[in-house]
């Protein structure tokens, strides 16, 4: 039996019901060790840029292996947060996060838009369900 995890994820989204079924769902699977969450993509880019703070504000989990990224949020949408990391991380010491959209957006203008980026490794359309977790710890757990 397979039972790759993902040490630490960071669901980026604006709608606290959404975090808290995505948070739900990955911890009932037992494959997501630390998972944490911010509301737009400003604060999540914010923990990147300041990212010796946040090692020490999460030693077991910053940075995160994967970050859950919505589109459509105030402040700083997904698209936003996509070139203002990848502009961060071409400077980083790190290995980048792994990015997966989780979004409301099924149009497939955006998610071709996503999928074109280099750091965005999958789509899926809300809500995140037990079989895609699952999924998301096989393919990129350790």
């Amino acid at each position: 039996m397979n039972t790759k995890k993902i040490p630490s994820l960071l669901i980026v989204d604006d709608s606290s019901f959404d975090v808290l079924l995505t948070k739900k769902i990955l911890e009932k699977t037992g494959r997501f060790e630390h998972i944490y969450a911010v509301t737009d993509g400003a604060e999540a880019l914010a923990m990147f840029q300041n990212y010796e703070h946040s090692r020490r504000q999460h030693p077991e989990a910053f940075p995160p292996l994967m970050i859950l990224l919505d589109i459509n949020m105030p402040l700083m949408s997904g698209f936003e947060f996509l070139s203002a990391y990848a502009r961060l991380e071409s400077d980083a010491d790190y290995d980048p996060s792994i990015i997966v959209m989780l979004t409301s957006s099924s149009f497939e203008n955006d998610r071709n838009k996503a999928l074109e980026d280099p750091l965005v490794k999958d789509y899926i359309v809300k809500p995140m369900t037990r079989q895609r977790a699952l999924e998301l710890a096989e393919a990129y757990g350790m």
